[in-house]
């Protein structure tokens, strides 16, 4: 009875560290992300986007019917919650992104605690929750970011199912991972890990409960838009598109980001091949984590399945932007910590040492500058628009820093929509003779490159108001009431 006595203390203390840890981590998480949560500017292009789509869905606009939406059917709703909890203040969308960095760090270090050590978990955790490609996914408004979350969560919720099997745990890794691919696509291989994990307790049942709930996810947050329209904008829209880099130009980007974003993590994974290299007495790591962690080898198995998947799925994706290498993260975190480097003294001089380099290039994000000379002005003459103007515009985040709507088809101007004939000088044309629309600022080479465009606005009877260099031009109507 002692015995059993001094179990239950024991794991009520190591169940109290965790929740310390969790939350100190979480609240680290969320605190260098609050200069980009406040930032006066948009942060990337996606950041204007979506937050230019916010603005639409307080209007009551919805998803793949009035708004453009090229992310999952679960995304846009994210950020209609968002909005709604950030009391539809300007920055209130990306409060998203800011619970997404928190609850990607937390589930690392869950994740963590089922494979390797406590020390193990929180540097994985602190890799993850400081890594540049994760703080492009969220500080900025993406789908990146709350996708990576969930698939993250749904990785850590496979581990503890090993441990503890239940078919309520199985129910809640589809659920996470259903939520995850509803949102993006491309974490569809964190479902290796899940998977093998799922299959390794040899309770077929399980594996059926979890694989339901993941489709009934993609039901419930699918029926509401229509299957056709999500299937369009959201799957055949990307499958058509142009391929931006070679397969190999595609894997050169994949090393570049990783070298230029990820230097602490990169930094971290020779560390661990080093410390892995080294003669130990028994395996450390392993008699120091969990009595029910995975052998280390089949941890580090099922970790290098994700991430090569993740690296292969972006190399054959025609159009890999640099923020989607988040999606890898974790799982290079987790690896590097399955046998973490003892001494304290080395890991915080290599950190400081990689430090410098690793400041640089995220301070983008870290520390967001205030918007330039040219921004500001194309703002102030925007929100001098009426009220209820609507702007057409190829960076739909200035037309949301003015609080001016942007046309729910065009809210989102990228090169794919152009070379697909989506987004043409006529569409735009059409666009511009609504009641509605008041302006129409040519502010990239994807509206800028359009023959024939200034042309056909100004028989619709806009005229130049502004010149902000180069491409860059508003329009307004010479009456617009």
């Amino acid at each position: 009875m002692a015995t059993a006595a001094g179990t239950r203390v024991t794991a009520a203390a190591a169940d109290r560290t965790r929740r310390i840890d969790a939350a100190l981590l979480a609240a680290g998480a969320l605190l260098i992300r609050v200069p980009a949560l406040v930032a006066d500017r948009f942060l990337t292009y996606d950041d204007g986007v979506f937050g230019s789509s916010a603005l639409l869905l307080r209007d009551g606009e919805l998803p793949f019917r009035d708004i453009f939406s090229p992310q999952g059917p679960l995304f846009l709703p994210l950020v209609w919650l968002a909005d709604l909890v950030g009391l539809r203040t300007e920055n209130a969308p990306r409060l998203l992104p800011l619970a997404a960095g928190a609850a990607v760090t937390v589930a690392t270090y869950a994740a963590g605690r089922h494979l390797t050590t406590r020390h193990g978990a929180l540097l994985a955790a602190g890799l993850v929750a400081t890594s540049g490609s994760v703080l492009w996914a969220t500080a900025p408004i993406t789908s990146d970011g709350p996708a990576l979350a969930l698939a993250t969560t749904a990785v850590a919720l496979a581990f503890g199912y090993r441990a503890r099997p239940s078919s309520a745990r199985a129910v809640a890794v589809g659920l996470a991972l259903g939520a995850a691919l509803c949102i993006k696509v491309l974490v569809l291989p964190a479902a290796l890990p899940v998977g093998l994990l799922l299959l390794g307790r040899r309770r077929p049942r399980d594996v059926v409960l979890a694989a339901g709930a993941a489709v009934a996810v993609g039901l419930v947050v699918t029926l509401p838009w229509g299957f056709g329209r999500v299937w369009d904008q959201y799957i055949e829209y990307h499958r058509n598109s142009a391929r931006t880099a070679s397969h190999a130009g595609a894997a050169r980007k994949v090393v570049r980001t990783l070298l230029e974003r990820d230097a602490l993590v990169v930094a971290a994974g020779v560390l661990a091949l080093a410390g892995a290299a080294l003669p130990r007495r028994g395996d450390t790591a392993q008699n120091e984590a969990a009595a029910d962690a995975p052998p280390v080898r089949m941890s580090a198995g099922l970790l290098a399945a994700w991430a090569g998947g993740v690296v292969l799925l972006l190399v054959l994706e025609p159009a890999f932007w640099r923020p989607q290498l988040a999606e890898v993260i974790p799982a290079l975190a987790l690896l590097a910590a399955l046998r973490p480097l003892r001494s304290t003294a080395v890991l915080a001089v290599v950190g400081l040492a990689v430090a410098p380099w690793y400041l640089g290039h995220a301070r983008p994000m870290l520390w967001p500058g205030r918007a330039n000379t040219e921004e500001r002005a194309v703002v102030a003459a925007l929100a001098e628009l009426p009220a209820d103007a609507e702007v057409i515009t190829d960076e739909p985040g200035l037309a949301w820093r003015a609080g001016r709507r942007v046309p729910g088809y065009l809210v989102d101007a990228s090169i794919k929509r152009i070379e697909q004939g989506q987004i043409t000088t006529a569409v735009i044309v059409d666009a511009a003779a609504e009641d509605e629309v008041c302006a129409v600022l040519v502010w990239d080479d994807r509206y800028g490159n359009l023959p024939g465009l200034p042309a056909e606005l100004a028989d619709e009877g806009y005229a130049v108001t502004a010149r902000y260099g180069g491409r860059r031009v508003l329009y307004e109507r010479t009456r617009c009431d």
